[in-house]
């Protein structure tokens, strides 16, 4: 009877044992989901697909302008891993015609020229080209480029080399499609001129032509 009672508490007590190991191990398990979701998220550094690479290049959120003449810019970003390097030209089917631009604001007027020796690109740094600073004119332009369109596009890096784009067409914030005809003055080597979106006078709100180093 005594080896029966004691037989019947260890066995409630390995019972016992056995309920709490279980439950410390599935404490243990959901804890241990949660942290890794938390590192997961915490952890998320995923940036946008670049648009195309090219050695330690990679372009990004690149565009063509909506235009009802024969004038147009594109504009895009390229982030640089490795040495410095220079854009030295751009080309493209839809014209014989593609310069690379600077605007140069001078006191209340501002005026359009090629950029001598292209746009520098900085060491592990990046070159912006955007609306009122660096951009790649496209001039005499075969037809009028549309929303929702595409354009092919080509750039030439001095080290890098050559890598092709495929650009889309939307409409600039604040901008029409005739800006780039009229009243901004051009500069050396420029064929046509600009006119600055409606209500902005030239040399206002134009922005410096950008080119950051990290």
């Amino acid at each position: 009877m005594k080896k029966f009672r004691r037989f019947s508490r260890l066995t409630s007590l390995a019972v016992v044992l056995g309920l709490v190991a279980a439950s410390l191990t599935a404490f243990a398990a959901c804890g241990g989901d949660d942290d890794d979701d938390d590192d997961a998220n915490n952890g998320d550094t995923t940036e946008p697909a670049a648009m195309a690479t090219v050695g330690d290049l990679k372009i990004y959120d690149g565009w063509a302008r909506t235009t009802t003449n024969a004038v147009s810019a594109a504009y895009f970003t390229v982030k640089n891993g490795g040495l410095e390097d220079t854009l030295v030209k751009a080309t493209t089917s839809i014209t014989n015609t593609v310069q690379l631009h600077e605007v140069i604001t001078e006191g209340a007027s501002s005026r359009m020229q090629e950029k001598p020796g292209g746009f520098p690109v900085p060491a592990n740094g990046e070159l912006v080209l955007k609306p009122g600073g660096y951009h790649v004119m496209l001039m005499d332009l075969k037809a009028e480029l549309k929303e929702g369109a595409t354009i092919d596009l080509e750039l030439e890096f001095a080290k890098a080399g050559k890598v092709k784009l495929t650009l889309p067409v939307k409409p600039g914030a604040g901008m029409s499609g005739g800006e780039m005809s009229g009243s901004m003055t051009p500069g050396s080597g420029m064929h046509g001129s600009m006119t600055p979106p409606a209500g902005m006078t030239p040399g206002m709100g134009m922005a410096s032509p950008t080119a950051k180093a990290n």
